[in-house]
């Protein structure tokens, strides 16, 4: 039988091909305008790639957690898997910020950047001063989970789930007939994400080539010292999270890593953390990991955990 090629290959090759292309492009439209559109035509692929993503990402969510929640049968256990996770995450988010902020003094970053600017009564459209404590707290309950659904708010769908699935669970047997429809639409969800997962490569090559198009090389080169020291950042905080990981689970901790390596790549070349998902949880399949427990940790974590993006504001 021929050996099937991983998809992290192809999303590495595709990336180079972007790069290629990319130049090619801003080297025979040196005009701005027209390099700006030819880019802005390529970039519709990604744009349809993860508008695909969008669209199964709030009901893979709610199918997945509902019945990883109602398959552990109690209130008690779901409450002691949450608490932990919610104890991770607040450690993992004060590390990655302590991390950003360390970094950041010692490697100056930003300095002579030489950014212009703006001019001192612009107006940034930013609405400051909006948000309250208040206006987190109720924003977490949604309205209507049709809405949340709609608008793609995790968090609120998260929450609706976590009260479905407990509702779920607290019926006992009378509740397994539902708990089995929405499991067989976890699948589906499933299948459908495999089958988008594989356009992935596609999605990276456009992404790539849309930004060298319109910028150039010299977008790679630009802010090397930043993100140089961003990538530091981000390496220092793998070894961390692996070595926490081995404290934990032992040398395993390197076959999972193996595991999430087409996730990453992903998620790197496409921006978005949501495109990763769906790889994610099926890596941790293969891991050995309980669907039961994934589902209902994984959403959390996208909500409450983004290590890389909080380490990367400070």
């Amino acid at each position: 039988m021929k050996k099937k090629r991983p998809l992290t290959l192809y999303i590495l090759i595709a990336m180079i091909l972007g790069i290629a292309v990319g130049y090619g492009c801003n080297t025979a439209f040196p005009d701005a305008k027209l390099s700006a559109q030819i880019a802005g035509n390529i970039s519709i692929v990604t744009d349809v790639f993860l508008r695909l993503i969008k669209m199964i990402i709030a009901l893979l969510v709610f199918s997945t957690l509902t019945v990883g929640i109602a398959h552990m049968g109690d209130g008690k256990t779901a409450g002691r898997i949450g608490l932990k996770a919610m104890c991770w995450f607040v450690v993992a988010s004060l590390v990655s910020l302590a991390l950003g902020m360390v970094l950041s003094n010692l490697m100056q970053l930003g300095t002579n950047l030489g950014l212009p600017l703006p001019d001192v009564h612009a107006s940034t459209n930013l609405k400051t001063a909006a948000f309250t404590l208040k206006d987190f707290f109720t924003h977490l309950v949604p309205k209507s989970p049709i809405e949340a659904m709609a608008n793609n708010e995790i968090l609120q769908v998260l929450v609706f789930s976590i009260f479905f699935g407990g509702a779920l669970a607290g019926l006992g047997e009378s509740g397994k007939a539902l708990t089995n429809v929405i499991d067989q639409l976890a699948q589906v969800m499933l299948r459908i994400t495999g089958t988008i997962m594989n356009l992935a490569p596609l999605a990276v090559f456009a992404a790539m080539a849309s930004v060298i198009t319109t910028h150039g090389l010299g977008v790679l080169v630009t802010f090397a010292k930043f993100m140089g020291g961003f990538y530091v950042g981000l390496i220092c905080l793998w070894a961390l999270l692996i070595g926490a990981g081995f404290v934990v689970i032992g040398p395993r901790i390197f076959k999972l890593i193996v595991l999430i390596k087409e996730a990453f790549m992903l998620s790197f070349a496409t921006a978005s953390s949501e495109a990763a998902y769906p790889k994610i949880l099926d890596a941790l399949d293969r891991f050995g990991v309980k669907r039961k427990i994934s589902s209902f940790v994984m959403p959390m974590g996208y909500s409450f955990n983004l290590d890389g993006s909080m380490m990367y504001c400070t």
